[in-house]
């Protein structure tokens, strides 16, 4: 299943870089979205940064066949690896995710690429579930789940980049 999302800020892809690779604003977008639990780890990587976030979502409609697999709510890991800027600020970086305790992963990109005065943040994700007669269902459910964290990640950036957090 694929995920494509786009947005964009009223700063430049420096200003963007420095919030989404902050602990404190990552923390605000998981308080947003009222998380059961969360974890954030930024850090480098080499020439890199990384960026680690742990989460469980409050219940959500997990099919019943896949329940005896995560629950009645999934707890999430998702890794993403930024790269140097490019000579006019834009930055990509690859994303990796998992479910615990079922066999669903999350692969894919984002970037961020300036656009006039401001920037565009966009991420093209992929979804996947190997399980027999459940997996499409448990797609469905991760790609809500970061869909839904994604969304408000941008509510919290507006907000964060206006000053107003």
């Amino acid at each position: 299943m694929d995920l494509t999302l786009v947005t964009s800020y009223d700063a430049s892809p420096e200003e963007v870089f420095a919030m989404i690779t902050d602990v404190t604003f990552q923390e605000q977008v998981f308080e947003r979205l009222r998380a059961r639990s969360y974890d954030v780890e930024v850090g480098d990587s080499g020439d890199d940064r990384a960026v680690r976030v742990h989460w469980q979502t409050q219940p959500v409609d997990v099919p019943v066949v896949a329940r005896r697999l995560v629950g009645h709510s999934l707890v999430l890991a998702q890794n993403k690896i930024w790269h140097r800027p490019d000579v006019d600020g834009a930055r990509e970086a690859e994303v990796d995710g998992e479910v615990s305790g079922a066999p669903v992963r999350l692969t894919g990109r984002t970037r961020i690429t300036p656009e006039g005065r401001g920037t565009t943040q966009s991420f093209e994700l992929h979804v996947t579930a190997s399980l027999p007669v459940v997996g499409k269902g448990l797609e469905q459910v991760m790609a809500d789940a970061v869909r839904i964290r994604l969304e408000k990640k941008f509510e919290v950036a507006w907000s964060w980049l206006a000053g107003s957090l």
